[in-house]
């Protein structure tokens, strides 16, 4: 295989620039449209396709036209570190992408057919590539919450935010994968559940909690005749409602009979269910979730995962929607690392709520607002309490194009 010795170098598809010539596609999506196999890339739509069809390319750098300007190095940050902006749209593609398999897997299983557990498996392994690759999108991603989609859309979610659990807990890839095979099915048993039950719009009575308590007992079966898929996801499924006191269902196991892919999975599946709406209950903030974790921490979910949990996602994640001290509203496009009060917001309702032209607002930059007050966040709110659709913001790019693309 070339490489920038012999005059190619292997770079991801956002950071092509017109001008640059291709010369390979680094295992393609689909069939090139282009008829010949080097590229000149004279536009942004040629970029586009491109950015459609792989997730890196070789370009020939011996070719390269003067117009072009820097050609990046395996030196450069924007090799090690691909900009939130430029791989948004991207990881998105891979985020719905998986979330659909989902749910047509939930309608087969509902229906008595069988899945593709390789096919979730080759989801599932795209999904920790894009994880891996940009986590703070992913992030984003799982914070767009749709309620009609609830159970499809929390199994995505438990899918994701485990990786990233995952990955700050330093798994091996085969791990992470294996791990994000046990979020993405860990409820696949309320497929079994009749939907008079599951999408009850009131609380439970006692006879109806009995049978929804049996999906695990349902995930348990589906997963066990599934050829294939992975052991340790039966487990998952059969346990994630258990409690490391032993207070949970089915079976009201402790911590010393939970694998570890369970006790981890439990702190992610509570997170989700409790920051998002259903036809019962409004989801909670984002804060008072991590409140509910860290009070169950020890009797309920493991407390190292709990902490790491919050380290991974920090206190304001991705997607959050906050309330700023000069009465601003905007959404948080990206942490800070280095300071994690102080993350990048998208502005999109001025100080007497009403809608602005979107800026960002970087608060590690800007210390104070127009007034000379100093910023800071106020609280995390509920988009629907502001009827914000936050998923709109994310259909219309603007997640994606919140930063300058520097060439």
């Amino acid at each position: 295989m070339k490489d920038k010795d012999d005059g190619w170098l292997r770079i991801h598809v956002y950071e092509l620039r017109v001008g640059m010539c291709v010369c390979r596609l680094e295992d393609p999506r689909q069939e090139s449209p282009f008829l010949f196999d080097r590229i000149v890339i004279e536009n942004q739509a040629d970029i586009k396709t491109l950015q459609d069809l792989c997730d890196y390319v070789y370009i020939d750098v011996k070719w390269q036209k003067a117009s072009a300007g820097a050609i990046p190095t395996r030196g450069t940050d924007s090799i090690k570190h691909l900009s939130f902006a430029r791989s948004f749209n991207q990881t998105a593609n891979t985020f719905h992408r998986t979330g659909n398999l989902i749910k047509t897997v939930l309608d087969d299983i509902r229906f008595g057919n069988q899945f593709s557990v390789s096919a979730v498996k080759q989801a599932v392994a795209e999904t920790v590539d894009k994880v891996m690759e940009n986590p703070d999108a992913m992030l984003l991603l799982t914070q767009l919450k749709d309620q009609d989609q609830y159970t499809a859309q929390h199994s995505m979610n438990v899918c994701v935010l485990s990786i990233l659990l995952g990955r700050e807990l330093k798994l091996s890839r085969d791990e992470l994968n294996k791990l994000g095979f046990c979020g993405l099915m860990h409820d696949v048993g309320k497929m079994k559940i009749p939907l008079e039950i599951l999408n009850k719009p009131g609380r439970l009575e006692d006879d109806e909690m009995a049978v929804m308590r049996q999906h695990t007992l349902h995930g348990r079966n589906v997963l066990m005749s599934a050829r294939n898929a992975y052991p340790g996801a039966v487990d998952v499924a059969y346990a994630h409602h258990e409690h490391l006191a032993g207070t949970g269902y089915p079976r009201g196991l402790g911590k010393s009979a939970l694998s570890l892919f369970t006790r981890l999975v439990a702190v992610v599946d509570t997170y989700d269910a409790i920051t998002s709406d259903r036809v019962y209950q409004k989801g909670k903030p984002h804060l008072e979730a991590l409140g509910i974790l860290v009070k169950g921490m020890n009797q309920h979910y493991e407390a190292n995962f709990v902490t790491q949990f919050i380290n991974c996602i920090g206190f304001y994640p991705q997607g959050n929607l906050v309330e700023l001290s000069s009465g601003e509203v905007g959404i948080i496009v990206e942490q800070n690392r280095a300071d994690r009060l102080k993350p990048k917001i998208l502005l999109i309702r001025d100080h007497n709520n009403q809608p602005m032209a979107e800026r960002i607002l970087d608060l590690a930059v800007t210390g104070t607002d127009m007034n000379g007050n100093r910023y800071g966040i106020k609280q995390v709110i509920r988009p629907q309490d502001y009827a914000i659709d936050l998923s709109q913001y994310c259909r219309d790019g603007k997640f994606s194009q919140a930063y300058p693309v520097v060439s």
